[in-house]
C-alpha cells in the first residue's frame, strides 16, 4: 500500500512538521510506502508529484487551513480514496489516522468493483466552510497585521478635527496610506481564499472580485450598501461552490484550457456580482433604511436606550452595513450640533477588538498562538477606533465571538449616555479622548466595555481541547 500525505497548520510552524513526522513515523512502523508533504511558513517541502499522487491507494491531507495544489487530488476525491483530518489529530493518535486511511482504502476498492456513485458537490458541507473560514483567516492575518500597525502609529501623530484624525506630518502621512492599503485589502484577502479553499487556484479572481465588491459601497435606491465580512464570506463561499462546480462541465479540450483563466473567472464574477448587487443588496439597503428611522425614533427618548441599541450596532457586523448605519446617524446628528450619540458610538467602536486582544492574551487554554498574533494587532486597532480588528476572531469562531463584543459594546454605548459623553469628531477609540468632554470617563467606559466582552468571550469560549476534538 502506498500512502502520500500534505500537513498545514495555521500557522505553519509547529504542528505542520509534527503532524508530518507522526504519519511518517507510524508508516514505517506498518511498513507502509509514505510520502509527505509539508506546506508550512517556508513554502512546499518535500513536494508530491502528480504521478506520487495518481500512483498512491489513499491521500491524507493533515491540514488546518486550504493548501496550495489541492487540485492535485480531484481524481481522487472522485474515488473516495481522499481523508481530510486535522493537524491535532495526525499529531495525537497517528495511529488512528492511518486506520481510517487503510479502511478507506479497502472500501474504495470495494466500491470500484461495485460501480459506486461519486460524492455530491456539498459533500462534507460543515467540515468544507470550516477549513474554508481558517484559510481565510490564516492568508489575511499579514494583511491586517499590516494595516493596524501602520495606521496605529501614523494616527497616534494625528490631531483631531472635524473631518477626524488628520495627519499632518508627511512621513507618517506614508504611514497611513500603507495601512489604509492593508485595511482596503483585507476584505479582498479574506474572500479570494476561503473561495480558494472550497475551488482551488481558479477560484481566487471570482474571490478577490467579490470581496472587494462587498466592501465598497453599492448604490443601491439611493442607498450605499457595503455589507463587510459577513457579505465577504457568503459570496465567497457561494463563489467557491460556483467555480467547483464549474470545474465539473465536461467540455471538448480546447476549451477546457481556456476555462481556468478566461471562462471560469469571467462567468462566476458575472453571474455573482449581479447576484450581489440586484438580489442581496436591495434587501440590505431597505433594512439599512428601516434603523435610521427605528435610531430617529430613538432620539429624543431614553438616552440608555439609544446607547445600548447603538452599542449592539457598531459590533454586530463591525464595520459593516448595520455598523454604517449607526455611523451614518451619528454623524447627521453631528450636523446638527448633537454630539451625544456619536460619543456613545466613539466608545463602542473601540470594544470588540481590544476585547479580542485581552481574551487571547489571558486565556491561553482556549486561544491558539494564531489568535495571540491577531490579538495584539486587535489592540493596536481597538486603541485607535478600528472595529475591523475584531474580524479576524469572528471569521474564525462566529457563535463565541459576537454575543461578547455586542453585549460589551453596548455597556460601553451605555455607560456613555448615562454619563452625557460627547466626541466632536468622526473618529473612535484612545486617541481622541482629547475631543470629547469628558475624558477620563470616555477612556474608562472604553475599558469597562472591553473588560466585560472580554469576560464573555473567555467564558463562552471552548477550551482548545474542545475545538479540537
Amino acid at each position: 500500500m502506498k500512502i502520500v500525505a500534505v500537513c498545514a497548520c495555521t500557522v505553519g510552524i509547529a504542528h505542520t512538521y509534527m503532524a508530518k513526522n507522526a504519519i511518517e513515523e507510524e508508516c514505517k512502523k506498518r511498513g507502509i510506502d509514505c510520502k509527505v508533504e509539508a506546506q508550512g511558513g517556508l513554502g512546499i517541502e518535500n513536494p508530491l508529484s502528480q504521478d506520487d499522487v495518481d500512483s498512491a491507494d489513499i491521500v491524507i491531507n493533515a491540514i488546518d487551513v486550504g493548501i496550495e495544489g489541492d487540485d492535485r487530488f480531484d481524481a481522487k476525491r472522485d474515488e473516495d480514496r481522499f481523508l481530510k483530518v486535522g493537524t491535532a489529530d495526525a499529531i495525537s493518535d497517528a495511529a488512528k489516522v492511518i486506520d481510517q486511511a487503510v479502511e478507506m482504502a479497502k472500501k474504495a476498492d470495494e466500491a470500484a468493483a461495485s460501480g459506486a456513485q461519486k460524492k455530491g458537490l456539498f459533500a462534507d458541507f460543515g467540515k468544507t466552510l470550516l477549513n474554508a473560514f481558517n484559510t481565510g483567516v490564516s492568508y489575511f492575518i499579514p494583511v491586517v497585521v499590516i494595516g493596524g500597525v501602520f495606521l496605529a502609529f501614523a494616527l497616534a501623530t494625528g490631531e483631531a478635527g472635524d473631518a477626524g484624525m488628520t495627519v499632518t506630518n508627511p512621513f507618517f502621512q506614508n504611514l497611513n496610506t500603507i495601512g489604509s492599503a492593508g485595511i482596503a485589502m483585507m476584505i479582498p484577502v479574506l474572500a479570494a481564499y476561503i473561495a480558494y479553499s472550497i475551488a482551488g487556484k481558479p477560484g481566487l479572481a471570482p474571490g478577490f472580485v467579490l470581496g472587494y465588491l462587498v466592501n465598497n459601497p453599492v448604490n443601491v435606491g439611493g442607498t450605499d450598501v457595503s455589507t463587510g465580512f459577513l457579505g465577504a464570506m457568503i459570496m465567497a463561499v457561494c463563489a467557491g461552490y460556483f467555480v467547483k462546480w464549474m470545474k465539473t462541465w465536461k467540455v471538448n479540450s480546447t476549451i477546457q484550457t481556456i476555462m481556468p483563466v478566461l471562462i471560469i473567472p469571467i462567468l462566476s464574477s458575472l453571474v455573482l456580482g449581479l447576484f450581489y448587487i440586484y438580489i442581496l443588496a436591495t434587501p440590505i439597503s431597505i433594512f439599512m433604511g428601516w434603523l435610521i428611522d427605528v435610531l430617529g425614533n430613538l432620539q429624543g427618548g431614553s438616552a440608555v436606550v439609544l446607547g445600548l441599541v447603538i452599542g449592539v450596532m457598531t459590533a454586530f457586523d463591525m464595520g459593516g452595513p448595520i455598523n454604517k448605519t449607526a455611523s451614518t446617524f451619528t454623524m447627521a446628528l453631528m450636523a446638527e450640533q448633537i454630539y451625544a450619540p456619536n460619543g456613545m458610538f466613539r466608545v463602542a467602536v473601540a470594544i470588540p477588538p481590544i476585547a479580542c486582544g485581552l481574551a487571547a492574551l489571558i486565556a491561553r487554554n482556549k486561544f491558539d498562538d494564531a489568535d495571540r498574533q491577531m490579538g495584539i494587532s486587535a489592540l493596536f486597532m481597538g486603541c485607535i477606533g478600528i472595529t475591523e480588528g475584531a474580524i479576524p476572531f469572528a471569521v474564525k469562531d462566529l457563535v463565541h465571538t459576537l454575543p461578547g463584543i455586542c453585549i460589551g459594546s453596548a455597556v460601553g454605548a451605555g455607560l456613555a449616555a448615562i454619563q452625557g459623553i460627547q466626541c466632536f469628531v468622526p473618529h473612535g477609540g484612545f486617541i481622541v479622548a482629547l475631543a470629547t468632554n469628558n475624558i477620563p470617563l470616555f477612556c474608562l467606559d472604553i475599558v469597562i466595555g472591553s473588560v466585560v466582552a472580554a469576560a464573555i468571550l473567555i467564558a463562552m469560549k471552548p477550551k482548545l481541547s474542545s475545538q479540537k476534538a
